[in-house]
């Protein structure tokens, strides 16, 4: 009994008696507690102050123009404040040492130094991320801070190896070293497996964006504790190991954007602890494995961009903490097997695989929580469910280029306020319901390419926050409208739209993409497209009838990329304001009536890619480059069907570049929005409508001109070239054996000019030639059969009179006997080494014959004459 009053009596005591110690705990927390302001250690405040002289002193990146002046840099950091109470800083609740420096986010730039924080021995916690020390390398010796648990260095410019010291900071839990600048820090000496040998007690890892040198090995099944993985954005190759995959207390696994990296998915097992998977655009293959069922907490599955196959396992439908799932751009077949969708799915992402079937409606789609559904580009058919108009936190719709069919009727969307996005465009068979007086909430993005729609949707002139609208390949007729106004994009080509471009679209200051190809459109161009030039990015007007000079003003911040103005019936000069428009990359003013000159000036554009200037009314020379340095990413040049004179341009055909060097260029992107630039070439012997322009097409096309004399060896040096056409014109000399080292070579078209000479054996080579035009030249000699000339007919050579063997029905006379025509029309190979000897022998003997023969009609009375009858008579020759 005594025993528990003493028990009670020491309890009421620590309870009344001693106040302070109830908050002590809380202490720990707080910087500015007034036990942690009074343990301020002096020599750490100065490394502190230092460290804030130091930034002051430095010289500022360009980064931040608004370099921080003492008053704004870290103002808590005064010389007589204690450093416990200042931005950034915590202390140990006793000893008053800091533990903690957290200055994230504040702007810091310039030289950082890091031998102020050895000065702060006692600290556990270091995080500098996002500011910016490009000049600076990693910070070093910090391994003489050992107590370190935490280092965050993210996207702070700092640069350069990762220094060793980090390796032995055993005691770290979390290590973040990103970056979004990348290549500029690298993991060599130390590699990856050094570097994370020794930290056995990490718990976060996160090196996205550093370089790092070598594959990713097992070694990192020894970090036993590791919950989050981030090694996106690093160059990885080779294959990763599928155990890292199944460590015990993984959560978080991203090798994202890692193209070369490869691999497949493991058997999961029950009890995983994996809530984060992503391998989007990397090379890992394989199926989905059943067990991923097994991921109870998986909450985001991205495998977008990837080389997976087969069917979508049906345990996914399993996943009930799933919010994010994006397969899209793979291989995947078959049909969807979690609809109605997951309970807590919000995002599902399919779009550009094979997937297939009619989609199935579903019960209480009111109650799902998706926002995003894309089942884009693939091929499902059937009715587009109901279910998907009734999901009301839907934000975004988009089953374009599927086989949809029937109609949909919009006015089932109405209450759905939180849409923003509708994409049904190529759907052929499908039809869009609506009525006159519809009201949908308000759209940034509407597609209904190639949906069946026969006049604009009344809808649209309330739209007013309507980015993009797409309603090419409809049968739209009448004018168009005046009241669209503030879209980015707008798309109306392939209708059949008629009258004028109206005014009404020069005050479109925010229209970035015009196209309204392919439709009846008359009257002249309004010059104001100048003025929108700052904005715009892509016009194209190609295929219609718009007349009249080309009298615009592009200024020096024109943006223009593309300008397709292709058969109009367009006039007078090609404006020199486009050389202010210097990211042009497609300029196409084809089948016009334009009266020009060359438009050399066009040489500065350094990313012009694509001049198509055929069928006008151009002339004169093509004269010399102003630089060497002119058109240096031309690779598709059409001068077709013009007047120009002289000899061919060999000067220009030295300078260009991207026909002897691949570039890697990509498509304009907007918004979701792949544009594609669209053209007409002569290609294979046939005008071809409605190429989109890849940069591996290489063109030169200098038909129907007048050009002279004989074709410049140094064409042969445009080795990227896979279509060359110099037809009709008035070129003369041999064909040079250069033109064999074009090997990309498709179509090559000489015909109808004064070319003289044999057919270069040397053009056997050309393995991908399809396409061989040489007739009404002036031609002579046997035709090489070898490779791909064994395809080609008489309409190739025809016109050439002097030509004679394969496929010819004339015979080469000197070859009369030999039906076989030699090793070249038998077996289609070319003349071997020991062909060439007996050839020579043949020669020989020939020759021999020749003079003795004379010696004897010539001598045949002398003592010679009778002494050769009788050599003969002894060899029976």
């Amino acid at each position: 009994m005594k025993n528990h009053c003493k028990i009670v009596l020491c309890f009421l005591f620590l309870c009344f008696s001693s106040p302070t110690n109830s908050t002590s705990l809380s202490s720990q927390s707080s910087s500015t507690h007034s036990i942690s302001v009074q343990h301020c250690v002096d020599s750490e405040r100065t490394a502190l102050l230092q460290l804030k002289r130091d930034l002051l002193t430095a010289k500022p990146d360009s980064s931040f123009p608004q370099h921080p002046s003492s008053g704004s840099l870290l103002p808590s950091w005064k010389p007589n404040a204690n450093c416990c109470s200042w931005e950034g800083v915590a202390c140990h609740h006793v000893s008053g040492h800091v533990t903690s420096l957290d200055l994230s986010s504040h702007k810091l730039s310039g030289t950082f130094n890091s031998t102020n924080l050895l000065h702060l021995p006692f600290l556990e916690k270091l995080n500098l991320s996002n500011n910016n020390f490009p000049s600076s390398p990693f910070p070093s010796r910090l391994d003489l801070i050992s107590n370190l648990t935490y280092l965050n260095l993210s996207n702070s410019g700092f640069s350069g190896q990762v220094p060793l010291e980090i390796s032995r900071l055993t005691k770290l839990v979390s290590l973040d070293l990103s970056t979004y600048r990348l290549d500029s820090s690298k993991l060599e000496k130390p590699n990856f497996v050094r570097l994370v040998k020794d930290l056995r007690s990490l718990r976060e890892l996160h090196l996205d964006g550093v370089n790092i040198s070598g594959s990713i090995c097992e070694s990192l099944n020894q970090l036993s504790l590791l919950s989050k993985l981030d090694l996106s954005r690093n160059n990885l190759s080779s294959m990763f190991p599928k155990s890292i995959m199944l460590l015990s207390n993984l959560k978080t696994l991203d090798l994202s954007s890692n193209t070369p990296l490869s691999g497949t998915l493991p058997e999961f097992p029950i009890g995983s602890k994996l809530e984060v998977l992503s391998l989007m655009f990397t090379s890992f293959s394989g199926e989905i494995p059943y067990s991923i069922g097994n991921l109870q907490f998986l909450i985001k599955l991205d495998l977008r961009n990837c080389s997976f196959s087969g069917l979508i396992p049906s345990s996914l439908a399993s996943l009930n903490q799933l919010v994010d799932l994006d397969l899209s751009s793979n291989k995947f077949l078959g049909w969807i097997p979690f609809l109605p969708p997951l309970p807590s799915l919000e995002k599902l992402l399919l779009s550009q695989n094979r997937l297939s079937g009619v989609l199935q409606d579903f019960e209480r789609a009111f109650l799902s929580p998706l926002s995003v559904v894309d089942l884009s580009m693939n091929n499902f058919e059937g009715h587009i469910p109901n279910s998907f108009l009734e999901l009301q936190n839907l934000t975004e719709l988009k089953l374009f280029s599927n086989n949809f069919s029937g109609a949909i009727n919009l006015s089932m969307i109405k209450s759905i306020e939180s849409l923003a996005f509708l994409q049904l465009s190529d759907n052929s068979q499908l039809t869009i319901a609506y009525s006159s007086n519809l009201k949908l909430p308000q759209l940034q993005t509407l597609w209904f390419d190639s949906c069946n729609v026969s006049r604009i949707p009344s809808f649209l002139r309330n739209q007013d926050g309507l980015v993009e609208l797409g309603l090419s390949n409809n049968k739209i007729q009448g004018i168009l409208p005046k009241w669209i106004s503030s879209v980015n994009l707008l798309s109306l080509s392939k209708n059949k739209f008629t009258g004028k471009l109206p005014v009404s679209f020069c005050n479109m200051n925010s229209l970035a993409i015009l196209d309204i190809s392919y439709n009846h459109l008359t009257g002249q161009i309004p010059q104001c497209l100048g003025n929108l030039s700052s904005a715009l990015t892509v016009v194209n007007l190609r295929e219609n009838q718009f007349s009249g000079s080309m009298l615009w003003n592009f200024t020096e911040e024109c943006s223009l990329t593309t300008l397709n103005l292709y058969r109009n019936q367009l006039k007078g000069e090609i404006p020199a304001s486009l050389g202010n428009c210097r990211g042009l990359k497609v300029l196409d003013l084809g089948d016009n009536q334009i009266n020009d000159t060359f438009p050399f000036w066009l040489g500065k554009l350094p990313n012009l890619q694509v001049l198509i200037l055929q069928s006008n009314r151009l002339h004169g020379s093509i004269g010399q480059p102003l630089t060497p340095n002119d058109f240096p990413k031309l690779h598709i040049l059409d001068l077709s069907s013009n007047y120009f004179t002289g000899n061919l341009p060999s000067d220009y055909i030295g300078i260009w570049q991207s026909m002897k060097m691949k570039l890697n260029e990509k498509f304009l992107y907007m918004g979701g929005f792949y544009y594609r630039d669209w053209m007409t070439i002569t290609n294979k012997g046939q005008r071809m409508e409605n190429i989109h322009i890849l940069t591996i097409f290489t063109v030169l096309d200098l038909s129907n001109n007048r050009f002279e004399g004989e074709i410049p060896e140094m064409i042969g040096d445009l080795k990227l070239l896979q279509v060359l056409n110099l037809s009709r014109n008035n070129l003369v000399g041999e064909i040079p054996t250069s033109l064999s080292k074009l090997a990309k070579l498709e179509s090559l078209d000489l015909s109808q000019n004064k070319l003289t000479g044999e057919i270069p054996m040397q053009l056997t080579d050309l393995t991908f030639l399809s396409v061989f035009n040489l007739s009404y030249n002036r031609l002579v000699g046997r035709i090489p059969v070898a490779n791909q000339f064994l395809t080609f007919t008489n309409d190739s050579y025809g016109g050439n009179l002097g030509l004679c063997g394969f496929p010819l029905s004339r015979k080469c006379r000197h070859l009369e006997n030999d039906p076989s025509g030699k090793q070249q029309e038998d077996s289609g190979k070319k003349g071997t080494p020991f062909s060439w000897i007996f050839a020579l022998v043949g020669y020989g003997v020939g020759m021999l014959l020749g003079l003795v023969i004379g010696y004897m009609l010539f001598w045949r009375t002398t003592r010679c004459s009778r002494w050769i009858e009788l050599f003969f008579k002894a060899k029976k020759w």
